[in-house]
């Protein structure tokens, strides 16, 4: 019996023996899963800083009239940036020439002072940007209309020349990838016209470039001047006219030395917007793609602008006793530049076939 009992506890501790052997910790090649702590909080986005006051103050300098619709949007364009920089970013604009007319700025842009410019393509090579296509794109009658033109412009083939900005310019301007396009520009006078042989005899402000110049003296005298310096001309008898947008006409009060819009509509306008390399590479890589797609929402704001503000300027300038003729003969005015284009498109035919079949 006792012996019974014996073999009985062996047979237990055995059995026990072995239960705790299959208790045993887990392989040294298969870890145990960790469990986080129940007060430790699952991780998160850090949040976004908000800058009371701006690390990186920005100037984008304007030469249109402070009040008119560009710097309207631009100031929109400097209110995204901000928001979208939290802060960090600001963009300080200086309207109606303050700072000096386009040659001064594109220096100023070069060197630092400014940070941003807005331009016309047809003038980029004189101020040291020669791409041939944008200096063409200065030739009247050559893009069809604002649709066409921003279709282009937007296109392979317009960013393909917006690509070429940083080389052309020694490596210190770059494109924002952006544009606006303005109503087609008229010829504004002193006294009535009638045809383009009234014009023959008149005094004409263009603007500095080579192009702008050759194309006011296919039809008239070219006076190449500052736009800050038109209004005064005009009024000394320097001037017997200029030629700009009804936009123009109207914010800087022009009309109040000329009274006549012969409707010639020979150019629409063109502007690309340019950063200093030196600025853009202060910008993060967020800001750098949150800037350009900010200036695309104002640019597309302008343009949705337009159309209204037009018909509402050509209302208030008929009030204010100026008149507008039609320009009978456009045929002629588009035949007396032809020796424009043999000199500025000459090697660019594919170029102007490309442009003008966006109608």
């Amino acid at each position: 019996m006792k012996k019974a009992l014996a073999l009985l506890l062996a047979l237990v501790m055995i059995l026990s023996l072995a239960a705790c052997g299959q208790e045993a910790a887990p392989a040294a090649d298969t870890p145990a899963a960790e469990t986080p702590a129940a007060d430790t909080p699952a991780s998160a986005e850090p949040e976004a800083v908000t800058y009371a006051e701006p690390e990186l103050s920005l100037t984008f300098p304007e030469i249109n009239a402070d009040n008119g619709l560009v710097c309207d949007m631009l100031r929109r364009f400097a209110d995204s940036v901000k928001a979208g920089s939290n802060g960090r970013v600001e963009i300080n604009v200086f309207g109606g020439g303050q700072l000096g007319n386009e040659a001064d700025t594109m220096e100023m842009l070069r060197i630092g002072t400014v940070d941003f410019i807005r331009i016309n393509p047809a003038n980029a090579s004189t101020r040291g940007i020669d791409i041939p296509e944008y200096t063409a794109m200065g030739l009247p009658y050559l893009v069809q209309s604002i649709e066409g033109g921003l279709d282009y412009l937007y296109s392979d083939s317009g960013k393909a020349l917006a690509d070429q900005v940083l080389e052309a310019s020694g490596g210190e301007v770059r494109s924002l990838y952006n544009y606006i396009l303005t109503p087609a520009r008229n010829m504004f006078t002193k006294t009535e016209v009638n045809s383009l042989e009234d014009f023959a005899k008149l005094k004409i402000r263009s603007e500095t470039s080579d192009i702008k110049i050759d194309m006011i003296n296919c039809w008239a005298s070219a006076t190449p001047l500052a736009m800050s310096e038109i209004y005064t001309s005009l009024s000394t008898g320097i001037l017997d006219g200029c030629e700009n947008t009804i936009a123009g006409l109207y914010d800087n009060a022009w009309y109040e030395q000329v009274k006549y819009v012969y409707e010639t509509e020979h150019v629409i306008g063109v502007s690309l917007f340019l950063i200093s390399e030196a600025t853009w590479q202060k910008l993060t890589a967020d800001e750098q793609v949150m800037m350009i797609d900010a200036l695309k929402e104002a640019c597309e704001w302008f343009q949705a602008q337009q159309d209204d503000q037009l018909a509402d300027y050509i209302s208030k300038l008929k009030d204010l006793g100026v008149t507008f003729i039609e320009c009978s003969d456009k045929q002629a005015w588009i035949d007396a530049c032809a020796p424009l284009y043999e000199k500025y498109a000459a090697g660019l035919e594919d170029f102007i076939a490309d442009i003008q079949s966006y109608k």
